[in-house]
């Protein structure tokens, strides 16, 4: 399409979204970001859709059709076009003919590069439209077999490994000879840009023939560039060779560590090497040395910093933090630490590995090899006459009884513990062996804790009509409307999310609950009841950072899970709302939808039934033939819910079709909504023999059928 001179590329794409969403206001008031991936996260964000359902609403727009995401590309037409310029522009040569050329792109207009495969092709093109993420993936696999063999030459001959340099998309564009001191260079850049990114973590590994590299934002891997397999060998080595590890052994795992010092900021890098198929695969996480640990300004609430402090002014006791790997514990702990760490306070810990260094704290690092464990450093710490012990992880029954005894005869002792929730440490110190009186005696109080990622301040927009899907079921549950939600812009390079936030779950012993506890009853139930309060739910926590607009319910169930349905709704007394069950989490916000197969014949009886259902909460694969309904289901591996219209009409046998569909779908073992002919009553009562309730008979009104699939949808 023409372009006015003054509009760049991923502006002329608003604009065509927005014609077809002419009433959408996170649209109207998208600032769109200037590189097409992040744009695409932005338009998918706002209008409320997958980034494949932007393809089709662009494609359509355009006049064009969808690339097919299951078509591998023909290695003549990859060979049309170079690696560097595929990559930049995001385009991909699918197939060729004498004098065409059949390109995927995401930016299928002038301006988008188009103009320059055409002519670097010399060949007319016929344009697909594809999601950013697909192309950059398929790029990589298409490419990647060639990087590998030019490589491999290039080492035959003794050419000099080659230097990366990155896009601002993060794309790996050019490999050229330079010297050995390329890879520390490149091995320096990975290093920058994931900490400039504020990357928690980084990750190497074998990829479609080469390598990926991602980083870990806010609790979510993030793609950060593409390099050949042999220059990924090369880096993985230097970086071993850095850490202390033997860089000849790709054989073993071996874990070792290093330092970075960038400006200001001094970090300890750790690093785990693992032998894979294909070759190693690397982590490296940041611990920053320079971070100030403390409660206040952590994030967390108000309440929750005044019960953990509460529980750090105990003389005595054992205080638990629980959460998944990455949840936060460790910071929580240490944040306590800082505040009671005082001149008449001797606070020692036990730790695997020590990750930050606290001032003024003797911190004691377990070495098994050495007969350093848990155990034996616990027995030596208790001998140095310590106020406050800090146990790195409770994991088996002797280190769980010396800290239940060192509680016991005086000291604090703070340590975590891998459980779901806060009263989850019960069940769970009983498995270990702990007696329930000497835990009722000595357990002061459970934290369980999660991080949430906090909407993007300078884009994150206040909730409109009509409602997303986690928005509409936070509305069920809740009885309120989330404040904000996210959008997507270049400062959180186009998630909507830009860091992350503690939510907390507390429980404090009562004395009835260690009376309870002590009488050996081990009920959960009867223990939550005794220990509710405010401060009790985990999901209530996060709800209420969704009412105060500092997160998204898709983020709050992303994270909490399912449980967070059920909790919410029941505090606030309500149902757990339809088509939570089936919701999907997405981590770059695009808004999940519910997946539906219909099957019917007749095309105006298909418009009717489509019309039926919101097209924001509810995605139809449509077919009419029992074959073409069983490899959509071979394809669609989140269809989550079968709709079947039995009718074969005049003259057609329903008994007998039902019979084909039964051997096309049963195996899918999916809910499945039945609809059949008013007049048809022996094939109701062969589907109420075999069990099937869910039907309806035509006619029937549009507002019946959403409420047999919510009814089948919560079983």
């Amino acid at each position: 399409m023409p372009a006015p001179s003054s509009m760049t590329a991923t502006q002329i794409l608003l604009a065509i979204v927005r014609r077809r969403y002419p009433d959408n206001a996170a649209l109207k008031a998208l600032t769109i970001a200037p590189t097409v991936r992040e744009a695409w996260e932005q338009m998918s964000a706002a209008a409320g859709i997958d980034q494949w359902t932007l393809s089709g609403v662009i494609a359509k727009e355009l006049g064009l059709d969808v690339a097919d995401s299951t078509a591998a590309p023909d290695p003549f037409a990859v060979q049309l076009v170079p690696e560097r310029l595929a990559r930049e522009q995001l385009i991909l040569p699918l197939r060729a003919a004498v004098n065409t050329l059949v390109v995927a792109c995401a930016a299928p207009i002038q301006g988008g590069g188009i103009e320059r495969v055409q002519f670097v092709s010399n060949r007319k093109l016929t344009l697909l439209v594809a999601p950013p993420e697909y192309l950059s993936n398929t790029i990589d696999s298409a490419y990647s077999r060639e990087a590998e063999r030019e490589s491999l030459a290039s080492e035959r001959t003794e050419s000099e490994v080659g230097t990366l340099h990155l896009t601002s998309e993060g794309e790996a564009v050019d490999v050229t000879g330079a010297s050995e001191h390329a890879i520390v260079r490149l091995s320096r850049s990975l290093l920058l840009e994931a900490i400039e990114a504020r990357a928690s973590d980084v990750h190497m590994q074998p990829f479609a023939g080469g390598g990926i590299v991602r980083i870990r934002v806010d609790g979510v891997l993030r793609r950060l560039t593409f390099i050949p397999a042999i220059v990924m060998e090369q880096v993985i080595r230097y970086f071993k060779a850095q850490g202390g590890m033997d860089s000849t052994n790709n054989l073993a795992p071996q874990d070792g560590r290093m330092s970075l010092i960038i400006g200001s900021h001094d970090y300890d890098l750790r690093l785990s090497v693992l032998p894979a198929s294909r070759g190693e695969r690397l982590v490296i996480r940041f611990l920053d040395q320079s971070r100030i640990y403390r409660l206040g300004g952590s994030g967390l609430s108000t309440a929750a910093i005044q019960a953990i402090r509460r529980l750090g002014r105990n003389s005595s006791g054992v205080v638990l933090v629980t959460g998944p790997t990455g949840s936060g514990k460790t910071s929580t702990l240490y944040s306590l630490l800082s505040e009671i760490n005082r001149m008449g306070v001797c606070i020692i810990t036990v730790e695997n590995p020590v990750e930050y260094r606290l001032v003024g704290i003797s911190q004691v690092e377990i070495n098994p090899k050495a007969g350093v464990t848990f155990a034996s450093a616990l027995r030596s710490i208790l001998r140095q006459d310590p106020d406050v012990v800090l146990i790195g992880e409770i994991r088996d029954r002797e280190t769980a009884e010396i800290a239940m005894e060192a509680a016991l005869t005086g000291h604090l002792v703070l340590s975590t513990l891998h459980t779901n929730d806060a009263l989850g440490a019960i069940p769970r110190l009983l498995d270990l062996g702990i007696q329930p009186s000497i835990m009722a005696d000595a357990l002061s109080g459970v934290v369980a804790q999660r991080l949430l990622r906090r909407l993007c301040e300078a884009c994150r927009t206040a909730v409109v009509e009509p409602l997303k899907q986690d928005e509409m079921l936070f509305h069920q549950a809740t009885g309120e409307r989330p404040a904000y939600r996210a959008v997507g812009c270049t400062a959180c390079k186009g998630s909507g999310y830009f860091g992350r936030q503690p939510v907390a779950e507390i429980v404090e012993l009562t004395p009835a609950a260690r009376r309870h506890l002590a009488g050996g009853e081990s009920d959960l139930g009867k223990l939550r009841e005794l220990t509710k309060g405010p401060l009790s739910s985990l999901a209530y926590a996060a709800a209420l950072r969704v009412v105060s607009g500092d997160t998204s319910a898709g983020e709050a169930y992303r994270v909490i899970g399912q449980r967070f349905w059920n909790d919410v709704a029941a505090i606030h007394g309500r149902t757990m709302p339809s088509g939570a069950n089936t919701m999907l989490s997405d981590d770059e916000s695009a808004t999940a939808r519910l997946n539906i197969l219909l099957y019917e014949t007749r095309q105006d009886a298909k418009n009717t039934i489509a019309n039926m259902l919101d097209p924001a909460l509810v995605k139809i694969f449509a077919a009419s033939e029992p074959q073409v309904a069983r490899e959509i289901l071979l394809k669609e591996e989140e269809v989550t819910l079968l709709v079947v219209d039995v009718d074969a009409g005049p003259g057609g046998d329903n008994i007998e079709l039902l019979k084909r569909l039964r051997v096309a779908m049963a195996w899918t073992r999916l809910p499945l909504v039945v609809i059949i002919p008013g007049n048809d009553k022996k094939l109701a009562k062969i589907l109420e023999e075999h069990g099937v309730a869910d039907y309806l008979i035509k006619p029937f009104a549009p507002e019946a059928l959403m409420e047999r699939i919510t009814s089948v949808l919560r079983r």
